[in-house]
């Protein structure tokens, strides 16, 4: 589903990722875990075709790499769910006509199909009393709710976290991570992002590490039963 061939990503002088190769298929749920200014964003941005390689390939589904014309990048992004660590909610709309822009970027304008789409998501996370509200209003962590209501109301084959519990308390941060595990299971792929190693423990999944701009290392996903272990895979730098 992703791929990335060999990506290397500069800003100038600075090497953002350095010759990165990894895989994530569909309906995966995989962690990429490092400090900040690691490569992290850099990976999430790649897929998103907001920046592109300096070298090397991005394929997402049936896109590859390259400067995709406008409509392209518009078809990638329909297949992409993303929610962000500020939460990017526009404070002059109610919760409700947030996660209807999402619907409305697809083409979708009219009511018959706009409303129930919008209803279903903000009621699998839990806001549908909070649909007349503006995102003042809101608690942080119903404003993540409502970004992530936002990256699902499409019913995306990926969805992208970055950093999603990182502006959260305790609770409000397990709330998010307890809803991204149960829009997993029901089957779109999960690919987070996060500085915070309890967040990736907590998530489950494949965890990989970066650091420096190079992978340097992945940890499998616990499983329970006889012989469960959860050990580094001892893949080389730069290619999980």
């Amino acid at each position: 589903m992703i791929t990335f061939e060999q990506v290397t990503k500069r800003y100038g002088e600075r090497v953002g990722l350095d010759s990165v190769s990894w895989h994530m298929d569909e309906g995966e749920c995989v962690v990429v875990a490092g400090h900040s200014g690691a490569g992290k964003t850099s990976i999430l941005r790649l897929i998103t075709h907001e920046i592109q390689p300096t070298s090397g390939v991005v394929r997402v589904g049936t896109f590859r790499g390259g400067r995709l014309s406008r409509s392209q990048r518009a078809l990638l992004r329909r297949t992409l769910g993303i929610i962000y660590e500020d939460f990017r909610l526009l404070n002059d709309r109610t919760v409700f006509e947030n996660v209807a822009l999402a619907v409305h970027i697809t083409g979708r304008f009219a009511d018959h199909e706009v409303i129930p789409r919008v209803l279903y998501a903000l009621e699998e996370v839990g806001l549908q009393n909070k649909q007349a509200s503006y995102p003042w209003e809101l608690s942080a962590g119903e404003k993540q709710r409502a970004a992530i209501a936002r990256a699902i109301v499409n019913r995306p084959a990926v969805v992208l976290a970055d950093e999603p519990t990182g502006a959260l308390e305790p609770r409000s941060a397990d709330e998010v991570l307890a809803l991204l595990r149960r829009i997993h299971s029901e089957g779109a792929a999960l690919l987070l992002v996060t500085t915070r190693l309890e967040v990736a423990q907590a998530l489950g999944g494949r965890t990989m590490f970066v650091e420096d701009g190079r992978l340097t290392g992945e940890v499998q996903p616990v499983k329970s039963g006889p012989g469960a272990r959860n050990a580094d895979s001892g893949s080389s730098p730069g290619s999980v």
